[in-house]
């Protein structure tokens, strides 16, 4: 059986490493390839593991070249299944896998809810989907795709990172270190970086406790929150790492891990930050914002905060700073739910079991 991985890019995004981690871990019986109209840090990763990778870039907005090569290499190849992780890959495989035949799986539903821009025309092309899968049960929902077309994947935490990293040692609480918080994730409008910075202010106004944020990421907003955030740079109370493609060793160095969202802008999906956070038993805090609520048990594993309320995620952290034993416990139950329920072994099932489900229904 064959199948062609479809997608936008091989950027440094939580996107890009379970696509990565898929192809990777296909059993034998799954021919695989993947193409994408950019490369990026993850090709070296795809290399390793042996996997075919075809990139045809755009030229400019209106070339159609990529799309043109990617349909002579479905009429080639002739793969049992299509999956495409984006919505432009897909639209372009569109015409191809109609005219052969061919199931497409439309994978493009990554978060929460639907996005301001091309909400219609994504749409469009899901009618053409066999398949729709969506990485939470919230941005189902929210593309009002129904159970008989609609399947949730979650994603998966790869523990290989773990080790890789050497992170056995424990963490460092010697007295006078100070409370850290860490958050991950794009520097873009939905992820609410300033309300953890108004929170911050809270904190220190307050005098209880020594306090640092690590803020890792990169996108559009980092030079405006360098500004923002200046006086707490300053202080060093904030703190902007350069982002890797590796950033276990920052997460296991925290305290609490966060994931503020606004979902006014767009929620949340199956955050790959929070299922980090857990794997190295961090209590998390989080937005009340789309698929947060799949991942967070609120008052288990952690706990959930209304979105754009700097003083009730204030209150969380102070009372996570005073109570190590809370952490201990939210910690714990962390780390146990990811390696119960969000493994690599589940999520390739998973995902073979949509594909082997997808030819049968072509077949009959």
């Amino acid at each position: 059986m064959k199948v062609l991985l479809l997608n936008n890019s091989l950027a440094n995004g939580g996107l890009e490493r379970q696509l990565v981690l898929l192809a990777r871990n296909l059993p034998v019986a799954w021919e695989r390839r993947l193409w994408c109209m950019e490369g990026g840090p993850h090709e070296g990763a795809v290399a390793r593991a042996g996997v075919p990778l075809r990139v045809r870039s755009r030229q400019g907005r209106w070339d159609v070249t990529p799309a043109l090569d990617l349909w002579r290499v479905i009429r080639d190849w002739r793969p049992d299944v299509v999956h495409a992780w984006q919505w432009m890959p897909a639209a372009a495989a569109v015409p191809a896998c109609s005219a052969l035949g061919i199931p497409l799986i439309d994978g493009s539903i990554r978060m929460g809810s639907v996005p301001q821009q091309f909400g219609r025309p994504r749409r469009g092309i899901m009618r053409f989907a066999a398949l729709v899968v969506a990485n939470s049960r919230a941005g189902l929902d929210a593309w009002r795709v129904d159970s008989a077309k609609g399947r949730v994947i979650y994603n998966a935490f790869d523990d290989t990172r773990l080790r890789a990293s050497a992170l056995g040692a424990s963490r460092d609480d010697s007295p006078g270190r100070p409370f850290t918080a860490i958050m991950a994730a794009r520097m873009d409008p939905p992820k609410d970086f300033r309300t953890v910075i108004g929170a911050a202010r809270h904190l220190i106004a307050a005098r209880r406790g020594d306090w640092r944020f690590v803020f890792v990421g990169s996108g559009v907003d980092r030079g405006a929150l360098l500004r923002e955030a200046g006086d707490l740079v300053s202080a060093g109370v904030v703190v902007f790492p350069e982002p890797g493609i590796e950033i276990m060793q920052l997460v296991r160095g925290a305290d609490v891990g966060l994931l503020v969202t606004d979902p006014a802008i767009l929620a949340e999906g199956c955050s790959n930050s929070i299922m980090e956070y857990m794997a190295c038993s961090l209590p998390v805090v989080a937005s009340d914002s789309g698929g947060d609520r799949e991942l967070v048990r609120d008052g288990v594993t952690g706990f959930i905060v209304p979105p754009r309320d700097s003083r009730a995620l204030a209150s969380r952290l102070d009372m996570l700073c005073h109570d190590p034993g809370l952490r201990a416990r939210l910690g714990a139950a962390g780390r146990e739910r990811v390696e119960a329920e969000f493994t690599l072994e589940r999520m390739v099932a998973e995902y073979v079991s949509a594909y082997a489900h997808v030819v049968a229904e072509r077949r009959r």
